[in-house]
């Protein structure tokens, strides 16, 4: 919506979008312009409740209702705790046999995941947000511009905030419930990522197995004349199964060592297990397990970006500070409202999850 309003220069007739150009304007723009503008000729009675319009008399705020829809908050914990002990069937990258899994790999010149992950890793701000974490780890990652300022005059996923500040998902929401595979879907297709999601329970571990092999060996044939596209594996599994605390959570796979079968997971809970290696059977085994208020198995994804997106070559694309709102300010294209009401995650809301 953005890019077509930029190039078009749409001025309205008539409550249409009407481009002064002869580039056409898609039916659904049209749509959604009309049902912003449908109370122009009434600005003294009473709008929809999720009205922005300053006219707006109605007595409910946007507050009120994102309120009402909240889950309960988490319950306050019962004690402290400064870290937890890594269950023995996981193998700590700082271990002995962790480091050596690790060199086996780079020697392999098939660890571009690695290097891109780990010079953007970062810890989740909330115990609950490990989904826009690990989102913004890859974003960064794949060298993708959020478009909003972060601090000053940097375009960079700093925090899940510049990921949430524009996002129809309520950041106190996710606090409390985590989100959903579908949600994660939307929100890294929001930001220009191609990206396939995969349930477990359909799959088979051999399917993962060679989903891994594609993705993290796929710069190998370095004789392709093909031009080369980034991608990154995202794992969506439940901790009990591996014997760690917690349930559903979400971290990118950065690594794989073909000898013992395994990954490495670079857990964005840093403050509560390390990176760590997992065999496969192991990660595809704490897939399966069905959420139980979704009633579907968690699974992975695979996030992918052209090469360009990915190149350390790339000029700074340089833009007037002026043209460029810092994250958390009010979106410069008119359709920014539009495209947060109409995001497909919006219908997706309100079905809580255990994914924290």
């Amino acid at each position: 919506l953005r890019s077509i309003i930029c190039q078009s220069f749409l001025v309205r007739k008539n409550n249409q979008l009407v481009s002064t150009r002869r580039s056409r304007v898609p039916e659904e723009i049209n749509r959604f312009f009309s049902a912003i503008v449908q109370h122009d000729d009434g600005l003294d009675e009473k709008h929809c409740l999720t009205c922005q319009c300053s006219h707006n008399t109605n007595t409910v705020t946007q507050e009120e209702i994102k309120e009402e829809l909240l889950p309960p908050p988490l319950p306050p914990p019962n004690y402290s705790v400064h870290k937890r002990v890594l269950p023995s069937s996981l193998v700590a990258l700082s271990s002995k046999e962790g480091r050596q899994r690790l060199v086996d790999h780079l020697s392999t010149d098939d660890a571009d995941s690695y290097y891109l992950l780990t010079q953007h890793s970062m810890n989740q701000s909330d115990p609950a947000y490990c989904g826009p974490t690990t989102l913004v780890v890859v974003l960064n990652a794949l060298s993708i511009d959020p478009h909003v300022r972060w601090r000053g005059g940097w375009r960079y996923f700093g925090d899940e905030s510049v990921l949430l500040g524009r996002c129809c998902l309520n950041p106190e929401r996710i606090r409390r419930v985590g989100i959903t595979m579908e949600e994660f879907h939307q929100l890294a297709t929001c930001q220009g990522v191609e990206a396939t999601m995969t349930r477990a329970h359909a799959r088979s571990v051999q399917e993962l197995r060679n989903t891994v092999k594609e993705t993290l060996l796929i710069g190998k044939d370095s004789s392709s004349t093909t031009s080369k596209r980034t991608s990154i594996i995202v794992a969506s599994y439940s901790r009990v199964a591996l014997g760690q605390t917690g349930d559903g959570h979400y971290s990118p796979v950065a690594a794989y060592h073909a000898a013992t079968d395994s990954v490495l997971i670079l857990d964005v809970a840093r403050f509560k297990y390390p990176p760590y290696w997992v065999s496969l059977e192991q990660l595809y085994e704490a897939m399966i397990p069905v959420d139980g208020k979704l009633q579907q198995s968690r699974g992975w994804f695979v996030l992918t970006t052209s090469s360009s997106s990915c190149s350390e070559e790339e000029a700074e694309n340089r833009r007037p500070a002026k043209l460029v709102p810092l994250a958390g300010e009010p979106d410069i294209c008119p359709l920014g409202t539009v495209k947060v009401q109409y995001c497909k995650a919006s219908h997706t809301r309100l079905k809580t999850s255990v994914d924290s």
